[in-house]
């Protein structure tokens, strides 16, 4: 091996030994502040709080040593994917360390124990969050690519507790008389842990950078147009959506009630511009387009609140599109509403951030 290269490999293992260091403090701290929420413990939540201030000096020094790595080798390719990984981990680790001081100021001012049920799913959530964020670290400082598929599994049984948690809180504040500050500071709790988990997530994606020089995936989402009988305008919605964004993820449409066939009109209209309809493509209702897994992304009410007709999703937003305010009408021409409906479809994917080329 040259001088260069031992200088180069030994710039590297401080740059790593500096990350683990770093991300050892962060793992503990935040730990520690779960535990002080269960406990209503304030000297551990002091100490914790101080023990931060350790965490935002590594991850300086880290920020330090990777510009002086740069500087002095000029990497590329592996290590310089490597550099600009470890540089945006230091930012988790710091955002991270905020949560855990976030978490220990919230447990200063709970006056009162917790209900069971939510220092459950607290200790559940913070166990997940720990132990996804802990094997995203190591995966990353060992340069192991399949961590990233055990941490994100860890990291979804986190979200997939999410919710119950919320539930629980809801129930408690519907059936005990606690101060709101104590619950209020529960929900924050909570969601940080979510946030974590979400972090964890972040560092399998630079583990696969730094390693395979793959980056994160575009955003794939699903959308759901819904009308009062799915005869014609929501599924002319699925159907501008598919043509200018035909990679966004899942698409479909449905009625509030289902007609017994499309509008002659729609079908005429495709048969024009030379879209198939699937074979067997009939009007469905409401209920049964939400009958097929994964809750949607957005759901978008055309003339309609879908709202008011299910329990919406956690992750779930749904919008109203009013087409008179464009100038649609019961006599308006076809061609005229799918261009109206092409505007509104263009807009909300450039809010998603999809490009009209994935």
């Amino acid at each position: 091996m040259s001088l260069y290269e031992e200088r180069l490999e030994a710039d590297l293992l401080t740059i790593r030994s500096q990350l683990e260091a770093v991300a050892a403090q962060v793992e503990d701290n935040l730990r520690h502040s779960v535990q002080t929420v269960l406990d209503l413990d304030p000297g551990r939540a002091n100490e914790t709080l101080i023990k931060d201030r350790a965490v935002n000096r590594g991850t300086r020094e880290l920020d330090h040593f990777c510009h002086l790595f740069v500087a002095r080798h000029l990497p590329s390719g592996s290590h310089l994917r490597f550099v600009s990984a470890v540089l945006r981990l230091a930012v988790v680790l710091e955002r991270v360390g905020d949560y855990s001081v976030a978490i220990c100021r919230v447990a200063r001012q709970i006056e009162s124990p917790l209900p069971d049920t939510v220092c459950n799913h607290i200790e559940m959530m913070g166990r997940h969050a720990c132990k996804a964020l802990g094997t995203a670290l190591a995966g990353f400082v060992a340069g192991d690519p399949d961590s990233a598929r055990v941490s994100r599994g860890m990291a979804t049984q986190t979200a997939a507790v999410y919710p119950y948690a919320l539930e629980g809180l809801i129930s408690a504040a519907d059936s005990d008389r606690r101060p709101a500050r104590d619950l209020f500071g529960a929900l924050l709790v909570l969601r940080l842990l979510q946030r974590t988990a979400e972090q964890a997530e972040n560092v399998c994606g630079q583990t696969l950078f730094a390693v395979k020089g793959k980056r994160k995936k575009e955003k794939r989402y699903r959308v759901l147009f819904v009308d009062r009988d799915h005869a014609m305008v929501a599924k002319l919605a699925e159907v501008a959506l598919t043509e200018s964004h035909p990679h966004v993820g899942r698409i479909g449409s449905a009625g509030l009630e289902a007609a017994s066939s499309f509008d002659p009109r729609l079908l005429s209209f495709c048969r024009r511009r030379g879209i198939v309809l699937e074979g067997g493509d009939t009007p469905r209702s409401f209920a049964e387009a939400l009958d097929v897994g994964p809750h949607y992304h957005v759901v978008v009410g055309l003339g309609v609140d879908p709202s008011l007709h299910f329990d919406v999703p956690y992750r779930t937003a749904v919008l109203q599109w009013d087409l008179e305010e464009d100038g649609v009408t019961a006599e308006t021409a076809i061609e005229d509403v799918y261009r109206a409906l092409m505007e509104r479809v263009r807009g909300l994917m450039a809010t998603l951030g999809v490009r009209d080329d994935e």
